[in-house]
């Protein structure tokens, strides 16, 4: 799997930046009325320009009075009623309003702003308006995504993104929209937007194409471009792919993967909400998610694992973001809750769940620290691998959770609730709270409150497990404390206990609401090894020791020093030099640049990139290797028995740094010039993994992996207090049934069939969902 595309072009999804914080201003809170535009647009792409009437309806009471925003220099005039219609003032560029990026504050755009006065009992007015629109594809700057690229919006020779962040239609506040869009383009070309499309007419004059959508929107999109079309009717929704050259066996792919995907969530959710799901390929690589479309990349939609992460995500979106729409405001939920039913899922449908759950840990105890850190309600949207490790993961984490208190069936009808309650309204964490309190029967809000307005995560610590016979059995105890800072959280820890011949080892759950837990069980057979939360069930800050070393430990650390080899042939050093100045930019502050010439040993209170085959620092990492299945020669490196060739392959190798274990040391081993720029690019985005091989120009990935974890501090032997001792035949998988079963089939993640008929999700755990916790003393 190439792990640096997935990560690189879903970033945004599904709102742009700009959309998201467009409607920070313009819909918070919205019991929202709708406004409708019946748009009649005329597209001249040679000419970058666009020319519009828009007959625009307010709702009943709306009053007289309208303000709207609009692109600058589109020139509107009114055309009926008559009345006067006025520019009161305009937006600068780099408007944080405005902003597409982030991290940076530029992207945005000019536009203007403007009001008009009503006769009594009109609501109805009719603009004009027509000029250039066309704002230059830029990278952002941001370390996360560099190579991700934004604009608000163009119109050109190669194609059209038009949204609501390109004001290209008059944006009024507080409002949500219907409308009619009627599209005249070059005859070759077609349009895409949201809901169903009308009569299609194709002339010598040009083509035309109409597009309605009755449901209410934030916003309006209006793509278009030479494309192939595929269709396929997938019982009442509408199959589409649009390429941008002919390719039938790909289209069938997407198609068949569409029928799939809606089937599963329709019998898991409710029906989907649009008249159709069009696959369409963008001219420059993206990962947007619209209402009813995704515009994904040329190259993102020919890489085959796309099919079975990216795709089916953003179909989700369709009911979590597109469908039940986010308050921006208070918190954006619907990303980790499609990431929670979308790519873990199919992780837990492989009995990888509980793999896919540490990651999540792992990046957010790699990459979140102090001052980084947010409450979920002040996420908006992932611009850094902080935001993706607290927006996405955290949030991911809290519906694990939830559904591990509540269990699968209550979790469903929780789900099925919220998004037949606010399907086409815009939604807080208060509203998703309601739902499943609703379905439960639970007060919910302290758990809610806990966890997305509360900043940080627990950490946890076992210790003093001793196992005492008793007439009938044994009694555990053990003491579980909180480490972190501040005060307790509330926690149902998952408890796992292996006992003395037995084949499956003894699990509950332990109420934890002190930071100090006296745990006190009794049990049928001599306990032999305690497990606190062993399948990461839990939002938790991971111990060191739970954690393997990784890349992004280096990434993520709060000083790094990049050591590059003096010895290495010229031209390798400057290619390597590039590396560590790309890796820099913007980072300046924390990121040091070292000669090994210049060094007597390693800098102990930071993270260290070692570069390059001859960096006289290398022995280092093959001390620090010494606990793993590698081996490091003159050219040639093994690891569990695979040869990675110097002279073909780019190697890297994560490690603890021998002077300090809580910081990492890499090394990275590459002669080929070709292809550091590309290791350069795509390394962050492998930050999980413990080691990596390239091989190539591009580079290709051909070998990732993470080394074991060697000791964990919420696995503990129990002390015997009789002296005695014996061996366990539990498993130390222990893989719930919940990770290898999942009822919500995950069509096309390797299997082959959708939902099965309830639509459930996996079990949500052993030992059952109904009994009720036991209690630490």
């Amino acid at each position: 799997m190439y792990e640096g595309s997935k990560k690189a072009v879903r970033p945004l999804c599904p709102k742009l930046v700009l959309a998201a914080l467009l409607w920070l201003g313009l819909v918070q809170g919205a019991a929202a009325a709708v406004v409708h535009h019946a748009l009649s647009v005329g597209l001249e792409p040679e000419r970058q320009r666009l020319v519009v009437e828009d007959t625009v309806t307010l709702p009943p009471g709306h009053g007289r009075s309208v303000s709207f925003s609009l692109h600058a220099g589109l020139a509107p005039e009114l055309l009926r009623p008559a009345v006067t219609l006025k520019r009161v003032g305009g937006h600068a560029r780099g408007d944080p309003l405005a902003a597409m990026n982030p991290a940076t504050g530029k992207g945005g755009l000019e536009r203007e702003r403007y009001t008009l006065t009503l006769p009594e009992g009109v609501r109805r007015f009719t603009l004009r308006y027509a000029g250039v629109l066309h704002h230059p594809i830029e990278s952002m700057s941001e370390e996360y995504a560099r190579s991700f690229r934004i604009t608000p919006g163009l119109i050109g020779k190669a194609g059209v993104f038009l949204a609501g962040s390109s004001f290209w239609y008059p944006v009024i506040d507080k409002a949500l929209i219907r409308f009619k869009l009627h599209v005249r383009l070059p005859k070759d070309w077609r349009a895409m937007s949201q809901g169903a499309r009308g009569k299609r007419t194709v002339s010598k004059d040009g083509a035309r194409e109409s597009w309605e959508e009755e449901h209410p929107q934030e916003e309006i999109y209006l793509v278009a471009g030479a494309f192939t079309e595929y269709a396929r009717r997938e019982g009442a929704v509408e199959a589409m792919v649009l390429l941008r050259r002919p390719d039938a066996p790909l289209a069938r792919k997407y198609l068949d993967a569409t029928g799939r995907y809606i089937t599963m969530y329709s019998k898991l959710l409710g029906d989907y909400p649009y008249a159709k799901f069009a696959l369409v390929e963008n001219f420059w690589e993206t990962g947007y998610g619209m209402p009813s479309f995704t515009l994904l990349g040329p190259k993102v939609i020919r890489f085959p694992f796309i099919l079975y992460s990216s795709y089916p995500h953003e179909i989700l979106h369709n009911w979590w973001g597109n469908g039940v729409y986010v308050d921006y405001a208070r918190g954006n939920w619907a990303e980790g809750l499609t990431s929670y039913l979308a790519d873990h899922l199919f992780k837990e449908q492989k009995g990888q769940g509980a793999a896919y759950r540490r990651s999540l840990l792992q990046k957010y105890t790699n990459y979140v620290r102090g001052q980084a850190d947010f409450p979920l309600t002040a996420f908006r949207s992932r611009h850094s691998a902080v935001t993706e490790a607290v927006g996405y993961g955290k949030t991911a984490m809290l519906f694990h959770m939830l559904r591990r208190r509540l269990g699968d069936d209550t979790f469903i009808k929780g789900l099925r609730r919220l998004y037949r309650d606010n399907l086409f309204k815009v939604t807080a964490f208060e509203q998703v709270g309601r739902a499943f309190a609703a379905v439960s029967g639970e007060a919910l809000g302290p758990f809610f409150h806990q966890w997305v307005g509360r900043t940080g995560a627990p950490a946890l610590r076992v210790s003093r497990a001793r196992a005492r016979p008793e007439e009938k059995g044994f009694e555990l105890s053990a003491i579980i404390e909180q480490t972190q800072p501040g005060p307790a959280y509330t926690l149902r820890l998952p408890v796992v206990v292996h006992l003395q011949g037995a084949a499956r080892a003894h699990q509950t759950r332990v109420l934890m609401r002190d930071k100090k837990l006296q745990l006190k069980l009794r049990l049928p057979a001599r306990p032999l090894r305690l497990e606190v939360d062993p399948e990461f069930d839990l939002f938790r800050r991971l111990d060191r020791n739970e954690i393997p070393p990784a890349i992004d430990q280096a990434f993520g650390a709060d000083r790094v020093t990049l050591v590059l080899p003096a010895a290495a042939p010229a031209k390798v050093r400057r290619g390597l030099e590039k590396i560590a100045k790309t890796w820099r930019r913007g980072r300046e502050q924390r990121m040091a640049l070292a000669w090994d010439k210049d060094l007597e040993a390693l800098p102990r209170d930071r993270a260290v990139w070692l570069l390059g085959w001859d960096n006289r620092f290398r022995g280092t990492v093959v001390k620090a290797l010494k606990d793993y299945a590698v081996t490091i020669e003159a050219g040639r490196v093994r690891i569990y028995g695979r040869a990675l060739e110097r002279r073909r392959h780019s190697i890297v190798l994560a490690a603890r740094h021998p002077g300090d274990p809580d910081q990492a040391l890499v090394w990275l081993a590459a002669d080929d010039t070709a292809a550091m720029p590309g290791l350069a690019r795509k390394l962050p985005h492998y930050g999980k993994y413990s080691y990596l091989g390239f091989g190539g120009e591009a580079p290709d990935n051909v070998l990732k992996g993470q080394w074991p974890v060697v000791a964990s501090p919420l696995s503990v032997a129990v002390t015997q207090a009789d002296g005695q001792g014996g061996t366990s035949a539990a498993s130390a998988g222990r893989a719930r049934a919940a990770d290898a079963q999942g009822g919500a089939s995950a069509a096309g993640a390797g299997g082959t069939g959708a939902a099965d008929a309830q639509g459930s999700a996996s079990a949500a755990g052993a030992g059952g969902t109904g009994a009720a916790d036991a209690q630490g003393s």
